[in-house]
């Protein structure tokens, strides 16, 4: 008797490949209804419903008794889909999802702009929208332009075709089945004036934290810059300045307060290599690196405390935020700006400081209690201990004002700062 593993037989790898065949044809199958009208008074119901998991099973009971299992649980996770979606597509009641896919899609502000950017700078011609998704971006190109999308997974290749049609615009779109560094390598990619590419940036479920891990590579992308004049890559909003190739300038987006992502731009010829582009209220605000060291200065009580929007340190744009607001950072590996007068900022939030400590948890307590502080909202950069395991060690006044404690570093100094929030976000 051997205690070898033996290697499966054709028979058993053949079932196996028959298996996976029939559950694609099913999924497949199923997202076709759902993304016919017969379903759409279903869904259009489901709008209304309670869809939590503790209605789970009753939903999926009564969905069962007219729709074969499959498109009862697809009719429910687009249900659910549509609703988590709607904080990023206005249109999203109408729409159709994949999850990962909807995880992984551009909010439609930053789609549309930059789409309006690619439609400002490149030249006459169509656009390429590679690695499509469920058609976040694609949908703010084909506003401006006519698209011709790459999506290699089929189910989400028929969302997205789905949801130019839902919008107006199948027309201005089409989308094929296949992998795109093929049909470059092929030399069957058309010719086009711009291209928006999102590579994959989760293997086996997790994160790529490198460009080279990216599916397709930087290394596929780089090749795709020597066909088309303008090129701009949705990369993960922590790229490394090291692996950033020489020939290209990087943007980082910030929307709703978090850096969402970094876009590659290729072929963009005079624009700085670094900059933030920040939403802010109902315009974009930009920022650029200028390559000047951001000015160092002193921390005192009666000061503006401003925490840059993350896009802004991310950009390394600290310097010329400094100069509009006349300050300059009390530290130089810290990413906080102080200055003697305030000035209201879109691109950051503002501080006053009332108070400057060294950090001590008893003497924290006995000024929060001074001060009558009953709501505290607590900050850090550059501090070790997550603010938040501190909370419950707090003593706060019932009743008593509302404070801000940033807890942060001068050199190997621990520092706690108490002050009050002056704005949330100036537009």
């Amino acid at each position: 008797m051997t205690n070898e593993i033996q290697p499966f037989s054709q028979k058993t790898l053949s079932k196996a490949l028959e298996r996976t065949i029939a559950e694609q044809a099913r999924r497949l199958a199923a997202v076709d209804f759902v993304l016919s009208m017969d379903a759409q008074p279903v869904l259009d119901q489901l709008a209304h419903e309670a869809l939590d998991d503790a209605h789970t099973l009753a939903l999926l009971t009564q969905l069962r008794r007219t729709f074969s299992a499959d498109v009862a649980a697809e009719l429910l996770a687009q249900a659910r889909l549509r609703r988590r979606a709607s904080a990023k597509f206005v249109h999203a009641a109408r729409m159709f999802f994949v999850a990962e896919a909807l995880e992984q899609a551009t909010a439609q502000a930053p789609a549309e702009h930059r789409a309006a950017q690619l439609d400002a700078l490149a030249p006459a011609g169509n656009f390429l929208d590679l690695g499509c998704g469920i058609g976040g971006d694609m949908l703010a190109l084909a506003q401006r332009r006519t698209v011709i999308a790459y999506e290699i997974d089929p189910v989400r290749a028929r969302i997205a075709q789905a949801n130019a049609a839902v919008l107006g615009l199948a027309d201005r779109v089409r989308v094929h089945v296949a992998d795109w560094t093929a049909a470059l390598a092929a030399g069957t990619l058309p010719p086009a004036a711009a291209a928006f590419v999102d590579p994959a940036r989760r293997r086996d479920g997790r994160r790529a934290f490198s460009l080279h891990a990216m599916q397709p590579s930087l290394t596929e992308i780089l090749k795709l810059c020597n066909r088309i004049p303008l090129v701009a890559v949705k990369v993960m909003p922590g790229v490394r300045n090291d692996e950033l190739p020489a020939d290209c300038c990087v943007e980082f987006v910030s929307h709703e307060g978090v850096c969402k992502e970094a876009v590659l731009w290729f072929g963009r010829d005079g624009a700085p290599r670094r900059w933030a582009t920040v939403h802010c209220a109902d315009r974009w605000c930009v920022l650029a690196d200028d390559g000047v060291m951001p000015p160092l200065g002193e921390l005192m009580a009666g000061m503006f405390l401003y925490e840059p929007d993350p896009a802004i340190i991310r950009a390394g744009a600290l310097a010329p935020l400094c100069a509009r607001l006349n300050g300059h950072l009390f530290a130089p590996d810290i990413a906080y700006i102080v200055a003697s007068t305030f000035n209201p900022e879109a691109l950051a939030q503002a501080f006053l400081i009332e108070e400057v400590h060294r950090f001590s948890l008893k003497l924290l307590n006995q000024r929060l209690a001074a001060l009558e502080v009953g709501q505290v909202e607590l900050l850090k950069r550059g501090f070790p201990q997550e603010p938040e395991s501190l909370r419950p060690r707090l003593r706060l006044t019932p009743g008593g004002r509302s404070a801000a404690v940033i807890f942060t570093r001068r050199g190997d100094e621990r520092l706690m700062l108490i002050g009050r929030r002056m704005n949330a976000a100036i537009s």
